[in-house]
């Protein structure tokens, strides 16, 4: 896997000439250098996992968008923050939703339009900021918001909240820091992550700054940390991940 990620990689270098990228103005947020961009990219392959498996995983949150589209005469539109190398952007194709997909890395762009799929570089507030209100239906995020500080997440909810249709819903996914493994450890392992957000806290900002109808789903528990008790159950074998999904 590792291989054919870097072989993908050296293809898509080779053919940057063929890859229309037109001028934009420089994000908020900068990419960064070429070695460490490299870097991060390799650690995502490794611990992020194969795309397919990912994929997989993702399939949960389509009915979400199913029960939006239903009620449309017109194509669902999402954006997709952080979209790396497009699993989610490829799962909405082929349900024949409007998608987009936004990466700071040029990299994963490239990625992402080698597949066939929309996608921009840019930075999420910067790119957001220029949207006009109420023109998309979804906007999701998967492990995007633990990179943020405080005052970005923020921002993230009221610009998301502005260009969000009515009824339109934000599907944020995040490390659960319920569970102590997550939040003790293996959240530290990307060394770009800022700190856990506990789901009541996102919940919290998620109400505040305006969303009417706000849930939480926590996924992916564990089971394999030996003997059963009251205390391993709630603090070791929580899921370890949540994703917030919040309605305009």
């Amino acid at each position: 896997r590792q291989l054919s990620f870097k072989l993908n990689v050296a293809r898509i270098l080779a053919r940057k000439q063929d890859i229309d990228s037109p001028l934009m103005e420089a994000p908020a947020q900068q990419a960064p250098p070429a070695n460490l961009e490299e870097l991060y990219i390799a650690f995502e392959d490794q611990f992020r996992g194969p795309a397919e498996d990912i994929k997989q995983q993702q399939l949960k949150y389509l009915p979400f968008l199913q029960a939006i589209a239903q009620r449309l005469t017109t194509p669902l539109t999402v954006l997709d923050i952080g979209c790396g190398r497009g699993e989610w952007l490829q799962l909405l194709s082929e349900h024949a939703y409007q998608a987009r997909g936004l990466d700071i890395s040029q990299t994963m762009v490239e990625v992402c339009r080698l597949e066939g799929l929309d996608a921009e570089q840019g930075d999420a507030l910067h790119y957001l900021r220029q949207q006009t209100d109420a023109s998309l239906h979804v906007i999701t995020a998967f492990h995007v918001i633990e990179h943020m500080s405080f005052e970005c997440l923020v921002e993230l909810f009221d610009q998301c909240l502005r260009v969000l249709k009515p009824g339109g819903k934000v599907i944020f996914e995040t490390p659960n820091p319920e569970n102590l493994t997550v939040g003790a450890y293996s959240f530290y392992l990307d060394p770009t992550h800022k700190n856990p957000l506990p789901p009541a806290t996102v919940e919290f900002i998620a109400r505040q700054r305006g969303f009417g109808l706000v849930d939480i789903y926590r996924y992916n528990p564990r089971d394999d940390v030996g003997e059963d008790t009251p205390l391993k159950q709630q603090w070791f074998c929580s899921p370890v991940d949540f994703a917030v999904i919040a309605e305009k």
